[in-house]
């Protein structure tokens, strides 16, 4: 447990930037004054909790253009962790929290969700190549980030013409 804890405190501690939970150290936990022998990470509050709670309350309150910078937030976070070398293999939306409406990010078996309904096209095309089983034939992040900027600029332009 102790070298889990020191390991996930080495790879946030190599990411800690703006658009991750802020790291603030490691803690032995202690119930009625008995140490255990676990420790905790210690690290900012999310006060809007994890993205898949944020986006069942505000869902239908989000404009595209909010919903787009959110996705636009999360590909920023995880492209600096690949670069930084971190791969995370767990990433889903329990894992991903919102802080002051902003994106934050916590250091199979085939099946997709289906595509929301009034997705802008482009954006649906975007994240649906991400979906291929096979990684060589997945764009890297930082593809999908530079395509991912000119159609947002683009659809937002777009989107305020309406």
């Amino acid at each position: 447990m102790v070298k889990e804890t020191l390991y996930e405190f080495k790879l946030q501690h190599t990411v800690n930037f703006h658009d991750n939970i802020r790291l603030y150290g490691i803690t032995n936990l202690e119930i009625q004054n008995k140490k255990l022998n676990s420790y905790m990470i210690v690290m900012d509050y999310a006060n809007g909790g994890t993205l898949q709670d944020y986006l069942k309350i505000h869902f239908k309150g989000l404009t595209w253009n909010d919903k787009l910078n959110m996705a636009l937030q999360l590909a920023y976070a995880v492209s600096t962790m690949h670069e930084a070398g971190i791969v995370h293999c767990g990433l889903h939306s329990k894992k991903v929290f919102v802080h002051q409406n902003s994106i934050k990010i916590e250091i199979s078996q085939g099946l997709r969700e289906s595509i929301i309904p009034e997705t802008p096209s482009d954006y649906a095309k975007l994240y649906t190549e991400c979906w291929d089983v096979e990684p060589d034939k997945r764009p890297s992040m930082q593809e999908k980030l530079e395509l991912q900027q000119l159609q947002l600029h683009h659809q937002l332009h777009q989107m305020n013409q309406l």
